[in-house]
């Protein structure tokens, strides 16, 4: 399947929906420009890789993205795998799902499963037979802590034997595979016949009903396939699975103002005697993203205007909070063109070793010695109330705090 195919039916010549500069870390292994692509076949959306995106993003995952998250100074949920209020509520929209499908007695396998936290979920459910596998090797040693028989692989190369599964369950995680088809493939190859496999994902058919930052579920870069119920059926059905049961559900990652819409589905392994065109659960077809783009594009548009009045200004800029966001209004935006005095940001890893533009980040103490004349912008979103406590009760800032 060559680069420019679609990963769900391989069609050729996608078209390309959008083009966004979303910035990057001094040194970043990310891909720093989101190239969206739709299927004319099929109608899925995915980004458009280089072999030099596929590889750093690897790197990403293991030097960037595992030791950020492992070392964030984060309210209990918000680290990927575990068993906080955030996580644990998806958990249990994901277990009422598949708990009428995967028995308790069976070998069940959590695919990404970071570190362990839905293996525990489930073990205190009265399951016993749970293995994990993740490809951060961070994580890893983190989940392994527990007991379980957690190995470092991918879902696209699972190091595990034939037929050895009752249950998979891909969580978050097939929206970050270059070659979905591949994990499909694994997961019929480790499935017994008759297995379920149970997979999670971002639901690219509600981006436009779950606003929370210009272009957030396209920041999203690890992200890099935006499915919908529809072309998740047809991938899964292609591969030999039939679909048993779905539900569209959402639920506040980072903080409540984050919501995220998910979409959960149940397979079934076809049987080596069901013919490959057995009927299952009927779905409407695919959906466009044209108008989630544009409204963006629009948003952005806004934005531009606004920084450009603070870049004019000449005011000192200070900005709380150096994620997507920041690097999405530092690059398109043109926030770098801010007369910006100092990055700050809570995360100790950040801190340490986090460079834009050759500037470092900073700790919050750095607002004390701000001008009176100076300005802060709150680009870490979701903790947008709690910094605005943090700033008051501290007295930190004696500028002006922006909107966004």
């Amino acid at each position: 399947m060559s680069r420019l195919s679609c990963p769900v039916c391989g069609a050729a010549s996608p078209r390309n929906l959008l083009s966004l500069d979303c910035g990057n870390l001094d040194g970043s292994s990310l891909y720093p420009t989101v190239r969206l692509m739709a299927c004319p076949v099929c109608g899925h959306h995915f980004n458009d890789l280089s072999p030099e995106d596929m590889a750093g993003l690897g790197r990403y995952y293991n030097d960037e993205y595992a030791p950020a998250n492992l070392n964030s100074v984060v309210k209990e949920g918000d680290l990927p795998g575990s068993t906080g209020k955030f996580t644990s509520d998806r958990y249990g929209q994901l277990y009422a799902l598949i708990a009428p499908h995967v028995g308790g007695h069976g070998a069940v396998l959590d695919v990404g499963c970071a570190v362990g936290g839905f293996l525990d979920f489930l073990k205190a459910r009265g399951y016993s037979h749970l293995y994990g596998v993740d490809l951060t090797q961070a994580y890893v040693e983190v989940a392994r802590r527990k007991n379980y028989d957690i190995r470092l692989g991918d879902a696209q190369s699972l190091p595990f034997d034939d037929r050895l599964f009752d249950a998979l369950v891909v969580e978050q995680v097939l929206e970050h595979l270059v070659n979905p088809v591949a994990a499909f493939r694994e997961a019929a190859r480790v499935l017994k016949p008759g297995g379920v496999l149970c997979i999670g994902v971002p639901d690219a058919a509600r981006y436009d009903d779950y606003f929370y930052f210009d272009f957030y579920w396209l920041l999203m870069r690890e992200h890099i396939q935006h499915f919908d119920i529809a072309s998740l059926k047809r991938l899964a059905h292609s591969e030999g699975f039939d679909l048993v049961d779905y539900q569209q559900t959402a639920h506040p990652i980072m903080g409540e103002k984050m919501v995220m819409p998910n979409l959960s589905a149940v397979f079934r392994k076809r049987s080596d005697e069901t013919v490959t065109d057995t009927p299952c659960m009927p779905v409407a077809p695919s959906v466009s993203l044209e108008s989630y783009v544009q409204e963006e594009i629009a948003r952005l548009a806004q934005r531009r205007q606004s920084l450009g009045r603070i870049a004019e200004s000449g005011r000192p800029v200070y900005v709380w909070g150096i994620g997507r966001e920041f690097l999405y209004l530092y690059e398109a935006a043109g926030l770098k063109n801010c007369a910006l005095e100092g990055l700050v940001d809570m995360n100790p890893f950040k801190q340490e070793t986090a460079t834009v533009g050759g500037r470092k980040v900073v700790s919050p103490d750095t607002l004390s010695g701000a001008s009176g004349d100076s300005c802060l912008l709150i680009t870490a979103i979701a903790h947008d109330t709690t910094i605005r406590e943090r700033l008051e009760s501290h007295q930190l800032f004696n500028g002006e705090i922006l909107n966004l």
